[in-house]
């Protein structure tokens, strides 16, 4: 049986706030109009999340893949929006 593997070079690794989710994993965050947390778990088919204090977009860099989180459906949390954090 064949596993199919993910080609970095044909796959982008920038993504943006409504996108869906491609793989579980790490992911860091990118948005300078606020001070947002730097990384952010995540699961495969979800929306990446938007900032909770304006409508531009977020970008969103895998940093490492998670295959097995997000298998057990016991408990799953979805993230719609990212906190901005205090000074």
């Amino acid at each position: 049986m064949k596993t199919a593997t993910r080609k970095t070079s044909e796959v982008s690794n920038d993504f943006q706030t409504g996108s869906p989710v491609p793989e579980n994993g790490f992911y860091r965050i990118q948005h300078s109009q606020h001070r947002l947390p730097k990384e952010v778990t995540l699961v495969f088919g979800q929306a990446f999340p938007r900032c909770s204090k304006c409508a531009d977009p977020v970008h969103f860099e895998l940093i490492r893949c998670a295959p097995s989180l997000g298998m057990t459906r016991r408990f799953n949390v979805t993230l719609y929006e990212l906190p901005e954090l205090a000074e």
